[in-house]
């Protein structure tokens, strides 16, 4: 009896504490929108351009790697399903890390929803070669970019501070640059490769930035993920 009272008390230390299961999930989540930014950048200009002899990066659309009858098509389709997957988890992250936080609350749901809205991209591909695929494809895009540009919006709105500005500056880093692609397209040109791609990449890091911030957070109340508190971030 006296060992086993002795060791009661510190089986009752290592038990874990409530909450900590929930928040393993949350930086979970959180984490796979990191790993979606990453993916995307190796799956289409390292390993889907790569597969496509004369394939230009700084000259083409990253959209037609994705394309019908693209060489690298092959490879993008499943992970246009798994960035989708992890796209969407990041969103369910980001709404389940700012409780008490209505704006960036409403920023998690619009991530959500971006991420979701990927399948429509995949329903609605361009096809290379075939102007009949292009109005759909644009339809599904724009309203991917509408997505896009609401939640970044609504997240610069919840915070105060660095990442306030961070959140304006990738915003209008990315729209700007995607509507001087837009403009520059079809192509090949260098205008039409460099700044889709500085465009995407803006999203792709403020993705990543906003994890990492939201990670280094507790959860649980109000005031932890809501960061309007915090004007430093």
């Amino acid at each position: 009896m006296s060992l086993l009272k002795r060791r009661l008390p510190h089986r009752m230390q290592a038990a874990p504490q409530p909450g900590q299961h929930g928040d393993a999930i949350r930086k979970a989540l959180l984490a796979a929108g990191l790993l979606s930014s990453l993916l995307y950048v190796v799956a289409t200009d390292v390993v889907a351009a790569s597969r496509w002899d004369g394939y230009r990066r700084a000259e083409q659309m990253v959209s037609e790697l994705f394309a019908v009858g693209s060489p690298g098509r092959e490879v993008l389709l499943p992970f246009s399903w798994l960035y989708t997957v992890l796209f969407t988890a990041f969103g369910v992250g980001v709404w389940i890390s700012v409780r008490g936080n209505r704006a960036l609350r409403i920023g998690g749901g619009l991530l959500t929803a971006y991420g979701l809205w990927n399948i429509m991209g995949g329903l609605y591909p361009l096809t290379l070669g075939d102007e009949a695929s292009i109005p759909m494809h644009i339809v599904a895009t724009n309203v991917q970019l509408a997505l896009m540009v609401a939640a970044m919006c609504f997240v610069a709105a919840g915070f105060h501070g660095r990442m306030r500005w961070y959140s304006i500056a990738s915003l209008v880093a990315s729209a700007v640059l995607g509507m001087v692609s837009f403009m520059a397209a079809p192509g090949p040109n260098l205008v039409l490769g460099i700044s889709e791609r500085i465009s995407i990449g803006a999203f792709l890091l403020w993705v990543a930035i906003l994890a990492v911030v939201l990670w280094k957070r507790p959860a649980g109340g109000p005031d932890n993920a809501g960061a309007h508190h915090q004007g430093a971030t």
